[in-house]
């Protein structure tokens, strides 16, 4: 700070020795300068607020965190705010939602008791509208806590808690009482994403199909929900928005194509453009992103149901973007036909969903799926379509 004192000390400095005359000057006119422009950006600040366009900022800016919060709330706390009675020797029945849904915006509910879960049990077969495989469905396993990012693939987004969806029984989920969430024309769902604990995160990595990636920061995706509109992630004009995955920037992205070829890199290390990552072949395709974490292995579930197992130390971090991408099935698994439905990061404590060509969901505990290396075969002509890997709630007495 520039005082009296201080240009006294000056004075009597210039009088002591003439010579440092210049120097003080130019610290001087360095400092004028400086002041000068703060001011202008005081100033810019000042028309802002008069205009009220940072005011609104900051509005957006609290209702953003506030939104995060409320979710955060929710999972810790349930979205429950009123006491309810319960007999004092009746143990809470903890229950996981099970979510199918497809590109026409259909999407149905069930809850699954996850006390009377036993691995490798059918708990249900889904009937009505076309084939399944001509559907393209899609599953999901949530908390009953959890707030839903429905993505259509025009960049579009809609949020609900999944409570709000409706509930029907798992014995006999039918399309024709699914839920309608519309695409617009030309647009279709692509994907559901569980996003309360977004803001325990710090990255957003937004995927297409045809392996293009851009991150940005978790606070930015709390601005798109608010504006319902997030982009579609995509450059080329046959590719199409595939997912998002939330990542800490140490934290080690995966991305799984159709045919078996592997992508991953630290998540700092992603492009904040959008940029293809891994080059795939013109048939191939991404089918599940996801972190490692702390999970020990790796799970591959094939459409003829093979579990293949490896674990994460087995993964070669790419040190470059549009590689052809680490190759976990064979030359010869692929030119017979083999092709992947699903991937994720497991412990044996974890659970997964699949889902047969029939209509038919078992679920499956991980440990013992690792360990037998496929899936219980049922119907010879039915093929599996796709897996959801997720983790029991803890249980509570």
């Amino acid at each position: 700070m520039i005082n009296q004192k201080k240009i006294d000390e000056w004075i009597h400095e210039v009088e002591e020795r003439p010579a440092s005359a210049a120097l003080i000057i130019q610290y001087i006119a360095n400092r004028l300068s400086e002041l000068a422009s703060r001011e202008e950006e005081l100033a810019a600040q000042n028309i802002e607020l008069l205009s009220g366009r940072k005011v609104d900022e900051y509005e957006s800016r609290i209702a953003n965190l506030e939104y995060q919060l409320e979710l955060l709330k929710r999972q810790l706390g349930g979205e429950i705010n009123f006491p309810i009675e319960m007999p004092a020797n009746k143990p809470r029945i903890e229950t996981v939602n099970l979510l199918v849904f497809n590109p026409l915006g259909l999407v149905m509910r069930g809850e699954m008791n996850q006390a009377e879960l036993a691995s490798g049990q059918t708990i249900t077969r889904i009937s009505g509208g076309e084939p399944l495989g001509d559907m393209r469905p899609s599953i999901l396993v949530t908390p009953s806590q959890e707030e839903l990012l429905l993505l259509f693939d025009s960049g579009r987004t809609l949020t609900l808690p999944v409570s709000q969806l409706p509930l029907l029984s798992l014995e006999k989920l039918d399309w024709q009482q699914a839920s309608i969430y519309e695409p617009s024309v030309k647009e279709e769902l692509a994907a559901i994403h569980p996003i309360a604990k977004m803001s325990l995160y710090e990255t957003c990595i937004q995927v297409s199909r045809r392996g293009f990636v851009k991150k940005f920061k978790t606070s930015f995706l709390a601005t798109h929900i608010t504006e319902k509109y997030i982009g579609t992630g995509v450059k080329l004009p046959a590719d199409k928005t595939c997912g998002l995955t939330f990542a800490n920037k140490s934290e080690l992205f995966v991305m799984v194509s159709q045919e078996g070829y592997i992508f991953s890199m630290q998540a700092d290390q992603l492009p904040v453009a959008i940029e293809e990552v891994i080059h795939l072949g013109i048939t191939d395709h991404i089918v599940s992103t996801f972190i490692t974490g702390s999970k020990p292995s790796l799970l591959f579930i094939t459409q003829n149901g093979k579990a293949v197992h490896r674990e994460v130390r087995w993964i070669e971090p790419a040190s470059s973007f549009r590689t052809k991408g680490q190759a976990m099935l064979s030359k010869e698994r692929r030119d017979a036909g083999t092709r992947l439905v699903g991937a994720a990061a497991v412990d044996e404590a974890d659970w997964g969903v699949i889902l047969h060509s029939d209509g038919t969901l078992t679920v499956h505990n991980l440990g013992e799926l690792l360990a037998a290396g496929s899936v219980a075969a049922g119907n010879q002509n039915t093929s599996i379509l796709c897996f959801s890997g997720f983790h029991m709630p803890e249980r509570k007495g």
